[in-house]
């Protein structure tokens, strides 16, 4: 009586497992690309944004270095889809940003970095941000806000799904991750700030469809975006130190 049972639970089990590769194999399904403007849109990015951002950069611009730069990161909280998905911070993230800007420090455009937390702040209350940036000693906040997409598919070798072991041995699935991030510098005594700058980090996981993590491609663009970002924001800001004139520029 016992074993009859026990051979019962096996060809349970054996059955749910082939459904699972069967779902695994068949659901991804190929490529669907990027959906740019869904992202852009989550953002608020476009080119007409972009263009009303000149006109108010020179509060901006007219800031003599060094200065203080706090980094104020934005929770963003519309729900997960399959375009278009939120981007969390995570302490790793904020260090990384923080290091990517140690140059100015280096050449006494900064005086000092440092990221912005209040739980009570949004995204799109910027006169909340440069308040409070005001109330810790910022002389300028950066604005930090994220989006991202996962496209998972499946590749030729999929087809090995439909074998118990090649569900985890077969590289049938790929994970591509798209991060997008914007960087806003606002003058926190007025409301100039500079143009938006707009990054973009991509990464790929290629393996199984048991072991292949969107996760993991997505903390890798994240990472790529924040790089990206850093080098923009040296970008906009070494400029201030070369206009200066010679005799008022900090020393290294």
């Amino acid at each position: 009586m016992i074993q009859p049972m026990s051979m019962e639970i096996r060809r349970r089990g054996i059955t749910a497992l082939l459904a699972l590769i069967l779902a695994i194999s068949t659901g991804c399904g190929s490529s669907q690309g990027f959906d740019r403007a869904a992202i852009s849109e989550a953002l608020g990015v476009d080119s007409t944004a972009d263009q009303d951002r000149q006109s108010t950069v020179g509060s901006v611009s007219n800031l003599i270095p060094p200065f203080r730069l706090g980094v104020f990161f934005v929770d963003h909280n519309f729900p997960n889809r399959q375009s278009v998905r939120k981007v969390d911070w995570l302490g790793t993230d904020r260090a990384q940003l923080l290091r990517e800007l140690a140059p100015l420090q280096n050449e006494q455009i900064l005086t000092d970095t440092f990221v912005l937390m209040d739980a009570t702040l949004q995204g799109g209350d910027n006169r909340g941000i440069r308040q409070a940036g005001a109330r810790h000693g910022a002389d300028i906040v950066l604005v930090v806000e994220g989006a991202a997409t996962i496209d998972r598919y499946n590749n030729r070798s999929a087809w090995w799904y439909s074998t118990l072991i090649g569900a985890y041995l077969a590289h049938g699935t790929e994970s591509d991750a798209l991060v997008m991030v914007t960087g806003t510098l606002w003058a926190v005594q007025s409301e100039g700030h500079a143009p938006i700058q707009t990054v973009e980090g991509m990464s790929k996981m290629v393996g199984s469809a048991v072991l292949v993590e969107d996760s993991t491609a997505l903390q890798k663009a994240k990472e790529q975006a924040i790089q990206a970002l850093g080098k923009r924001i040296i970008d906009q800001l070494r400029p201030l130190k070369e206009e200066l004139p010679r005799e008022n520029r900090p020393s290294r």
